[in-house]
Order: C-alpha cells, then sequence, then structure tokens
C-alpha cells in the first residue's frame, strides 16, 4: 500500500499560477492554464482538436517564430530546436489529446494560445530530456510565446488555415461546374419548357438550363477566390493591439518571409497592425461569400429537386440515382437526398454567416473578444458546404439524366410554344390558338396542324431555333 501511494505522488505534479496551485498528472502535456480553461469552458463539446487545420497553422506559426527568436539570440539552440521539434509533432496531427480546451472559450482566444503553448512547452521539454512541467529549462510563456500575443497570433493562423479551406472550397464549386457544364454539353439539344412564376412560358434548351447552372458556379469560384489575397495579409509582430511590444526590429518581416515559404504563397506584413487586429471585416466578407454561394446553390439544387419531382404525380423530366430508401411506410419511395441535403446546409450556414456578422459587429475597442466564434463559424462553414457540394456533384449531379419523352411531352402540350408561333403567325393568331387550346382541352400545336398553319416537324424546327440566342447561340 505504501508503494502505491508513492507511485501516485510521483505519477503528479504541481503548477502554480497568480490564482494559485493545480495538480496535474505527471506526463500531462497541458498545464495549470489549459485545466482552468477547460473547466471554465464547457459549451460546445469540441475542442481545439476539431479544428486540425488551425492547429496545424498555429504550430506552425510558432515553430517559425522560434527559428526567428534562435536566429535572433532570443532563445538557446537547444529551446529553439526542441520547439521546433515539437511544433512539427503538433503540426503533424500528434499530442491532440492535450489539446482540451472549448474551442468557443470565452476570450478572444487567449486559452487556445495558452493550451498550444503548453503542449509546445512541454513536449518540447521532453525532447531536451526534462519532464513535463520543468519550466525553468523552457517556459510555455516566456519560451515558446516569445514575442508573441493571442491577438496577433491567433488570427495569424486562422487567416493561413483559412486560405487553405476557401482554396479547397474554390476547387470543389469548379469541380461542379465542370459537372454542369458536361450537362449543358450532353443536353444541348432536348427541348423543355421554361418557367416563370411557375406557369408555362417558352421553349428552351435543357442544356441551356445547366449552362446557367455552370455560369453561377463559375462566377461563385472568382468571388471565393477574390478574398486569398486579404487574408494573405498577416497582422504578425502587432502583438497584443498593433503596438509590437515585445518584438524587436526585423521580427515580423522575417515571420513572414518564414511563413510565405511553408504556405507556397506570397504573404505580407499587415501596413496598420492597430487595424488588422482589432478590426474583424475581412471575415465577415468572407462568411457572407461562403453564404452567397450556399444559397445560391440551394437554389439550384431546389430547381432539381422540383424538375425531379414525381414520378408520377409531379414534374418528372428529371431522374436523379436512387442512393437510399425514402420513407419507412411508402415502400418505394426515393428522395433527392443529396440536393435537399446542400439547401440544408445553405441554411445551416445562413445561421454561422449570422454568428459571425454579429461577432464581427460587437468587437470593442483595440481587440475583438469574439474571435472564436468567427474563426469556429467559418470553419464549420466552409468544410461542411464544400462536403455538401462534393457530395451534390457526385451523387446527384454527375448521374442525372433527363426524361427526354416527358420533357418534350409538356412542352408540345402546354401553351409555351405560343411564343414561337407569334413569331410566325402575329400576336392576334396565336392568341386565338391558345384560347382555343384552353376551351377545347386539345394543345395548341394539335389545332395547328389540324388547320394546316405548320407541319408537326415544322413547328419543332422553329421551336428550336427561337431557343438559339442570335448573338450566342453560335
Amino acid at each position: 500500500m505504501e508503494i502505491h501511494r508513492e507511485t501516485q505522488r510521483e505519477a503528479q505534479r504541481i503548477e502554480i499560477d497568480s490564482l494559485g496551485q493545480r495538480t496535474l498528472p505527471a506526463d500531462a502535456l497541458f498545464g495549470i492554464h489549459s485545466l482552468r480553461a477547460s473547466e471554465n469552458f464547457r459549451y460546445s463539446g469540441e475542442t481545439l482538436a476539431n479544428y486540425p487545420r488551425l492547429v496545424r497553422w498555429l504550430a506552425k506559426t510558432k515553430m517559425v517564430i522560434a527559428i526567428v527568436n534562435g536566429r535572433n539570440d532570443k532563445l538557446t539552440t537547444e529551446q529553439s530546436d526542441a520547439i521546433v521539434l515539437a511544433c512539427l509533432e503538433l503540426a503533424a496531427g500528434q499530442h491532440t489529446q492535450a489539446l482540451i480546451v472549448d474551442a468557443l472559450e470565452g476570450a478572444c482566444g487567449t486559452s487556445m494560445n495558452m493550451n498550444i503553448n503548453e503542449v509546445i512547452a512541454n513536449r518540447a521539454l521532453q525532447l531536451m530530456g526534462h519532464n513535463p512541467g520543468q519550466y525553468q529549462f523552457l517556459d510555455p510563456l516566456d519560451h515558446v510565446a516569445y514575442a508573441q500575443s493571442t491577438s496577433d497570433v491567433l488570427l495569424t493562423a486562422t487567416k493561413l488555415a483559412l486560405i487553405e479551406e476557401v482554396s479547397e472550397l474554390v476547387d470543389t464549386v469548379k469541380h461542379l461546374g465542370v459537372s454542369l457544364r458536361k450537362k449543358e454539353l450532353q443536353y444541348r439539344d432536348l427541348l423543355r419548357v421554361a418557367r416563370t412564376c411557375m406557369q408555362d412560358c417558352m421553349p428552351m434548351h435543357l442544356g441551356q438550363a445547366f449552362g446557367g447552372y455552370a455560369g453561377l458556379t463559375e462566377r461563385l469560384a472568382q468571388s471565393l477566390q477574390a478574398h486569398l489575397d486579404l487574408f494573405s495579409v498577416l497582422p504578425i509582430g502587432g502583438t497584443g493591439i498593433g503596438t509590437g511590444l515585445g518584438t524587436y526590429p526585423g521580427y515580423r518581416q522575417a515571420v513572414v518571409a518564414e511563413l510565405s515559404a511553408l504556405a507556397g504563397r506570397a504573404l505580407y506584413p499587415s501596413a496598420n497592425l492597430f487595424d488588422a487586429i482589432q478590426n474583424m471585416d475581412v471575415f465577415a466578407a468572407l462568411s457572407s461569400t461562403v453564404k452567397t454561394a450556399a444559397l445560391s446553390l440551394g437554389k439550384v439544387a431546389n430547381d432539381l429537386i422540383l424538375l425531379s419531382s414525381g414520378p408520377h404525380a409531379g414534374l418528372n423530366e428529371l431522374r436523379m440515382v436512387p442512393v437510399q430508401a425514402g420513407s419507412s411506410m411508402m415502400p418505394g419511395k426515393v428522395n433527392p437526398v443529396h440536393a435537399m441535403g446542400l439547401v440544408q446546409t445553405a441554411y445551416f450556414v445562413t445561421g454561422l454567416d449570422h454568428s459571425v456578422s454579429l461577432a464581427a459587429a460587437n468587437g470593442r475597442l483595440e481587440t475583438n473578444d469574439y474571435m472564436p466564434l468567427i474563426a469556429v463559424s467559418l470553419f464549420k462553414s466552409i468544410r461542411t458546404l464544400a462536403a455538401a457540394i462534393s457530395s451534390f456533384d457526385r451523387h446527384c449531379v454527375q448521374l442525372l439524366t433527363a426524361n427526354e419523352e416527358v420533357c418534350m411531352t409538356h412542352l408540345l402540350d402546354s401553351i409555351a410554344i405560343a411564343p414561337t408561333l407569334k413569331q410566325q403567325l402575329g400576336y392576334k393568331r396565336a392568341a386565338q390558338l391558345v384560347e382555343q387550346s384552353l376551351r377545347s382541352g386539345r394543345t395548341a400545336i394539335e389545332i395547328a396542324i389540324e388547320e394546316g398553319v405548320m407541319s408537326r416537324q415544322q413547328i419543332i424546327g422553329v421551336l428550336h431555333q427561337s431557343s438559339l440566342h442570335p448573338d450566342v447561340s453560335a
């Protein structure tokens, strides 16, 4: 029993801060600040570990800073090398069990930054041959966080992580555009009835509808891409509020140069560090563009849901490949789940955008207290939207087929041919045909053929021709 008590004592360590002391597991890579934060903030059920790209860039940013600080004799070579190795491990996905702080911690990110600092410091101590908590050899705040503040480090890492997230979203949207262009080509000659105000309107080709959707995706991709330049401007070196207190000449330029090499793109130090640290407009603007992309593509998905409705009591002009049963009580029912999933995601992203807008608008004075909410909301919205678009593309758009017979029947049975016949017969005669059709229950095309106005072949030819814009059809 005495041996057991001794083993338990050896398995713990004590750390002290300004509030007192706490006992931690001896081998824990987190420290007292992380422990207190994990107890104080139990909000979302997610920790920093749920955002691996942010963790990766926090680790890379601190690694670069350790290299620059070592180069300028602010750290010993041993300290700098150990921090670099610990950061590399963290960036590779190791030690995430020690990231214990809730992602929605109640500050501007201080607790998350403390958590990262302590994990890096304690792992670096192990690499140096010491035990976690022996901070006289390497301290989380005096050494790992040298020349840094949460304000500039978290903003910098978030921007770099979002560059990668947005780039992947852009690629996903572009890929959807390619799939839609293929459908445009596949159905460039298939006539269908266009609808405005949910009423039969005029003839068009199904390919033209897909071409319109493709044009939307290409424009959305450009809008998202345009934000990357703004996110390439970094506030690192501003420390707490923009004065650069705790840094030294040449520090921020050196750090930005090293980060540029890591990121594989040109990065720039902020021209006005006070502006960069306190104003979150670039994040709000990005969030708004992501929301616009989500809702715009949700409109496309809703169109496909409507056009594939049926199969017997709906429009049934498009057919989606079934991927799962659609009802627990209606055998054989299949739902357009990937299209509906994209619409649902669009509404989810809209809510997250509102959170970003509120958080950006309510930052006070020299920093924004709600940066964790901004970061979490953007990572969630971009990640979820990219996944939903990818599923919609692969399982819905690419496998979508047209019910060609139904498309033609709907067109030829409708009064949507009247605008085309008007060009040949004049408004008055075309209106008479529509009136006869509505009164008799027969189609306008049947009446036109019967009365010798035009043959079916001529009408079909005119419908095709009328669907091609004289300036852009070529």
